[in-house]
């Protein structure tokens, strides 16, 4: 999950980022929900370096605040201790702009809010769509978060594939309680039952089939 940090010392204006992150993360170009949630807002930026793992995030921060830290003192110990991270700077002051460079934050974009927050949102929503997009990306290319489907070809012996390689899994026919998986450069067969597969990312198609909806499109087996 990404989780969105929200650091800004105006009400006001974190109540707007807040509203508008939980919005995009329902309302957006994709048919589904963003895996994503606020996971701390606050004013103090001590908070957000007490709570920041080796884990990913989506960082929204105002450089002044009301503390000896700014938020690009937060900023760079985010790129110190997290795994991923995007970060956008919703500041109303430019200058602070170049010490971003020098002191390689490399934020995913650096806002100028002006009078109104609201002047921002569109520029907001894309930042925040980019970023997941990019999120996405480091999963799918990390086996750590690669999602896996385990069976056991021999009792006690348990093996596991990924998850979005995998197409479907079929009763072998004329075989007595054997089953073949097949996927993208993969096709196993060991000995089990297709009612004894409980996983709910599965779809059941037919008598002798379940498949992965992730990862087919269209499915027209002819019957046997």
């Amino acid at each position: 999950m990404l989780k969105v940090i929200i650091l800004e010392n105006d009400d006001y204006q974190a109540d707007y980022i807040e509203r508008l992150v939980s919005q995009r993360k329902l309302i957006n170009p994709t048919p589904r929900s963003y895996d994503m949630k606020v996971y701390l807002r606050t004013s103090d930026p001590q908070e957000v370096i007490n709570k920041i793992t080796d884990e990913e995030y989506l960082a929204v921060l105002d450089i002044e605040l009301d503390s000896q830290l700014s938020g690009i003192d937060v900023a760079e110990q985010i790129r110190k201790r997290a795994e991923f991270a995007e970060i956008i700077f919703v500041t109303a002051y430019q200058e602070y702009l170049p010490y971003t460079v020098s002191r390689r934050i490399e934020p995913f974009d650096y806002i100028s809010k002006g009078d109104k927050i609201e002047s921002i949102t569109d520029r907001l929503r894309m930042d925040i769509d980019e970023a997941y997009v990019r999120y996405q990306n480091y999963v799918n290319a990390n086996p750590k978060h690669q999602e896996k489907f385990a069976y056991e070809p021999i009792h006690g012996v348990k093996r596991q594939v990924n998850f979005a390689d995998l197409y479907y899994i079929e009763s072998v026919k004329n075989a007595n309680r054997r089953l073949r998986i097949v996927g993208k450069n993969m096709r196993i067969e060991y000995h089990g039952e297709l009612g004894k597969i409980v996983d709910d990312r599965l779809l059941r198609v037919n008598q002798s089939t379940l498949i992965n909806p992730l990862s087919i499109q269209r499915f027209d087996k002819k019957k046997e």
